[in-house]
């Protein structure tokens, strides 16, 4: 998830990005990170000043995501690819062109809620695990499928060192292809620029299904 916000195409002032919170998807920041659920992946962001981001992440089994971010006044554009696996064997590999909506660039007073939808369009292609009655095995079904996706994501301070995370997604494509993304979790401020978080994510789609429990740790330069 990523997002971007600026006054029109200008520049959006380098000191309201480093006002925002350190989960906020709008903020643009360099950063550094590594997490842990079933195995361990490093991540990080290079921002181009105020408004322009890439990001990436790889795991110890290569699957990978590479991303490019740019900040609107409505919110963020995010170009991003990637490879997922699947518990079943299945793997996808994406392209997705999206972004993030704040709630309250649309006029809504969210109170200390901070609400943002994401949205966007995603081609996907790999192979789809099939069970064969006949051989009595799995095989590996090539597929394809355009889809768009729609959802919430959600911030919450508790106070000045935690803060609650949750959102989710929904996709439905072409050839009846759907899909749910569900997320959750707390992050801990270390220091300002230091956040340790706890989070559990749920993925169902037609390529299968993956459930994570897992620690991760970010420090923002």
């Amino acid at each position: 998830m990523a997002i971007i916000l600026a006054s029109g195409l200008a520049a959006a002032p380098l000191a309201a990005q480093e006002e925002k919170a350190a989960e906020d998807p709008t903020k643009i920041a360099t950063k550094a990170g590594i997490s842990y659920s079933d195995e361990f992946s490093v991540s990080g962001s290079l921002a181009f000043g105020p408004v322009t981001k890439v990001n990436g992440r790889v795991s110890e089994s290569g699957q990978w995501s590479l991303g490019a971010s740019y900040l609107f006044s409505f919110g963020i554009l995010t170009f991003s690819a990637g490879k997922n696996e699947f518990d079943n064997g299945s793997v996808q590999t994406h392209y997705s062109l999206g972004g993030f909506v704040p709630l309250t660039a649309m006029g809504l007073k969210t109170g200390k809620w901070q609400l943002f939808a994401p949205f966007g369009y995603t081609y996907s292609e790999g192979e789809l695990a099939v069970t064969s009655v006949e051989l009595h095995e799995t095989v590996n079904v090539e597929v394809s499928n355009n889809s768009g996706y729609l959802g919430m994501f959600a911030i919450r301070p508790i106070n000045e060192k935690f803060t609650f995370l949750t959102g989710g997604i929904y996709t439905r494509g072409s050839d009846d292809f759907n899909g749910v993304s569900l997320g959750g979790g707390v992050s801990y401020h270390l220091t300002q620029k230091d956040t340790v978080a706890l989070f559990g994510s749920y993925v169902d789609n037609d390529f299968g299904e993956e459930q994570k429990l897992g620690i991760s740790y970010r420090h923002e330069f």
